[in-house]
């Protein structure tokens, strides 16, 4: 991956006490942070968002002393003895307020390690670094995409800006090559309007709320996503019930538990190969005692986990 990408300072603790690489390997997974992209005027999101990626790697790492012990889990080491190798790459050179050239960034970094044919996972950030991230995938000869998240962010703009954190899903809506979305844990108030929710339906987006999801079932939802091309899954803090994850901008009670994510991605994956993984909206400053960089953590764990449990990782 080209060196200029990845930001001056490296990171003092790497991600599970992986081994930190300036580069991709073909057949690992690559964990990058992303901490700004494109900001909303005078939002502060940028400043809100600052450590992010680092927080998720202290909190996670001091929760897994011992990468290589047990993990109940999954009925065994988190790794599986050595058949899963993924390397942490440290933090994307962003800048605050610099959109344009965060996004540049994002997207090449994410190409770089796609082409070395090693799999992103990215730990943002607001939810507007997806959307370079998503981009970079246009390799895929089809790319659905699982979205978990309270919001559908299906808005066009907000003021003049349209590559924002509300804009992400209507963005992926307008790439060739994504051919599905199935977007889960939906509830309370967002962004969305009548006109935004139209959209999504009328495009084809499947809509589940946090109760749909539990009266219809978490595997079932999965079982419908198309098998064809690759699957992205995206994942958005407040997704999850603020119980757990009470570290980010937007609390909306009623969310998903840890379990309920878990299995869905779980079962999301079955059958299907990973083209990638991006977990955003984590705010440190609102965080209680590291319970959200912890769960954030945990949830790229249980990426890790269901990949080095299967023989068709490869991108």
């Amino acid at each position: 991956m080209d060196p200029t990408l990845l930001a001056a300072n490296r990171i003092e603790q790497t991600f599970l006490g992986l081994p930190a690489s300036g580069e991709a390997v073909g057949g690992s997974v690559s964990i990058v942070g992303a901490v700004h992209g494109t900001a909303y005027g005078d939002s502060g999101q940028d400043l809100d968002a600052l450590g992010g990626p680092d927080a998720v790697r202290r909190a996670i790492t001091a929760a897994s002393i011992h990468v290589d012990h047990w993990d109940f889990d999954f009925d065994g080491p988190l790794l599986n003895g050595g058949a899963l190798t993924a390397y942490d790459l440290g933090n994307l050179r962003t800048v605050p307020g610099a959109n344009a050239e965060n996004r540049r960034v994002i997207e090449a970094a994410t190409r770089d390690i796609r082409a070395c044919g090693s799999i992103p996972v990215l730990i943002g950030g607001d939810d507007s670094v997806a959307i370079p991230f998503m981009r970079a995938f246009d390799d895929a000869e089809a790319l659905h995409i699982l979205q978990i998240d309270a919001h559908i962010d299906w808005r066009d703009k907000i003021g003049d800006e349209a590559l924002g954190y509300s804009s992400t899903m209507r963005r992926a809506s307008e790439l060739p090559f994504v051919r599905s979305m199935t977007q889960v844990g939906i509830r309370a108030v967002g962004s969305a309007r009548h006109e935004e929710v139209e959209a999504a339906r009328v495009w084809g987006s499947r809509l589940v709320t946090v109760r749909q999801a539990r009266a219809k079932g978490l595997a079932e939802i999965a079982r419908a996503i198309p098998h064809d091309g690759e699957i992205l899954i995206h994942v958005d803090c407040d997704a999850l019930d603020p119980s757990i994850c009470p570290g980010v901008n937007a609390l909306s009670p009623g969310g998903l538990y840890l379990d309920e994510v878990t299995d869905l991605a779980a079962a999301a994956l079955q059958g299907r190969r990973l083209a990638g993984f991006s977990i955003v909206e984590f705010n440190p400053a609102r965080d209680i005692n590291d319970m959200t960089a912890t769960v954030v953590g945990r949830l790229v764990c249980h990426v890790l986990g269901n990949l080095a449990r299967r023989s068709d990782r490869q991108t």
